[in-house]
């Protein structure tokens, strides 16, 4: 192995995406059995698009298909957590999570192994059914009618949420 590497601690982040799909003016939210009420998404596989991801993440935790239309913000937490569930005694690296605003496809709302209920409801239903600081900060920022994309880092240790950084690009 080259010395370097050796020697260095080499930066290294999971990739997220989540997608606020719109049907009808209508939002998608699944309930997540440890965060509440969210917006679907999650983390990318090894070979896939950040898109890719974003769709098979939707259709797997709700059912529904969509297409992502456009970026809305990226937000990026700095801290190393502990592994839970089948991580449980590892380390799980950093997040930077990808939000887009998706446009609803097909399919029907359905739970899955990954979310105890989905629903479609109205934005300002969902801004009150997302209670978690960080997904209702992305979806604050994605219902906003302000141009551009979000930027936010932030130190989260499954308490509390310390933002370094919130800015519009």
């Amino acid at each position: 192995m080259d010395r370097w590497l050796e020697n260095k601690k080499l930066p290294y982040h999971f990739i997220s995406a989540c997608g606020l799909v719109y049907k009808e003016g209508l939002v998608l939210l699944i309930r997540n059995p440890m965060r509440g009420w969210e917006l679907p998404g999650g983390t990318m596989e090894q070979g896939e698009t950040i898109t890719e991801a974003l769709k098979r993440e939707i259709r797997e935790e709700s059912g529904i298909l969509c297409e992502p239309e456009h970026l809305t913000g990226i937000y990026q937490n700095l801290v190393v957590k502990d592994g839970y569930g089948p991580l449980e005694g590892m380390k799980i690296p950093p997040i930077v999570n990808l939000a887009f605003i998706c446009k609803y496809v097909g399919g029907k709302a359905a739970v899955s192994e990954e979310s105890e209920d989905v629903c479609w409801v109205t934005p300002e239903e969902a801004v009150r059914m997302v209670t978690h600081p960080l997904y209702a900060k992305r979806l604050a920022d994605m219902l906003s009618t302000r141009e551009g994309v979000t930027f936010s880092s932030y130190e989260y240790d499954n308490k509390t949420a310390v933002f370094k950084a919130d800015e519009r690009l």
